[in-house]
């Protein structure tokens, strides 16, 4: 499960990359600001672009460094259970 070919990148790595890198992405770029510009002429002045900027960021947080530590963990299962066949 935790293999991969040779010069590829496993499917998780990339998701977890790009979980990373969107989220500085969203933190750094103008895009959130421009929003609530936009939704300032609305009922509720920006508090829902705010609100789904946070979810979205934060959920593209949590996801990339969620496969960080799970697939840590389980490489570290993997490497005890090795051990302890020896």
């Amino acid at each position: 499960m935790l293999e991969h070919f040779e010069g590829q990148m496993p499917h998780d790595a990339i998701v977890r990359q790009r979980g990373i890198v969107f989220y500085f992405y969203l933190e750094n770029s103008s895009v959130i600001p421009e929003l609530v510009e936009v939704s300032n002429k609305l009922r509720y002045k920006g508090f829902v672009t705010f609100f789904l900027a946070g979810l979205v960021k934060y959920g593209l947080l949590v996801v990339g460094i969620g496969m960080i530590i799970i697939l840590s963990f389980m490489l570290i299962k993997k490497k005890l259970k090795e051990q302890i066949k020896k």
